[in-house]
């Protein structure tokens, strides 16, 4: 089964993420569930990359998209992992999450993002849904990138 990581720091909105893409509320960490025009994803939430544990760094090596979620301009931890992840060959979209608590809808941080690490960023809300479609295709379209 194809897999799809959400990797970010404790609290920055992976579940929420999770739920948004799928339109469903579920408590597993490891969920199959449709995403999009996608079947048979594995939607992997994983615990925080803020914290020691073996379950993220299992998942960066098993997952062919990674989506990175930054909510604040301290992001050095994310673009570690960012490498880790691209070393282990997933795909990453680095996500702008929460991004309907910036006034500026996250453009901002995106901008700082792209300027430290030259990576794109999308800005999403899980909460007003801004944005989530745009991922979904995002998503879509590096996995069958990667048929």
């Amino acid at each position: 089964m194809r897999q799809v990581g959400i990797f970010g720091k404790r609290k920055s909105g992976k579940s929420a993420l999770m739920y948004a893409l799928t339109k469903h509320k579920i408590k597993a960490t490891f969920k199959a569930m449709e995403i999009g025009s996608v079947t048979k994803v594995m939607l992997v939430d994983t615990v925080g990359v803020d914290v020691e544990d073996t379950t993220a760094e299992k998942s960066a090596q098993s997952v062919e998209v990674a989506l990175m979620l930054i909510t604040d301009d301290s992001f050095e931890l994310e673009l570690a992992w960012i490498s880790k992840l691209k070393k282990g060959g997933s795909s990453i979209i680095v996500v702008i999450s929460q991004a309907d608590k910036f006034s500026d809808g996250g453009k901002a941080l995106a901008a700082a993002v792209k300027e430290v690490s030259g990576l794109d960023a999308l800005c999403v809300s899980s909460h007003t849904g801004e944005g989530v479609e745009e991922l979904d295709s995002e998503i879509n379209r590096l996995l069958g990138s990667r048929d």
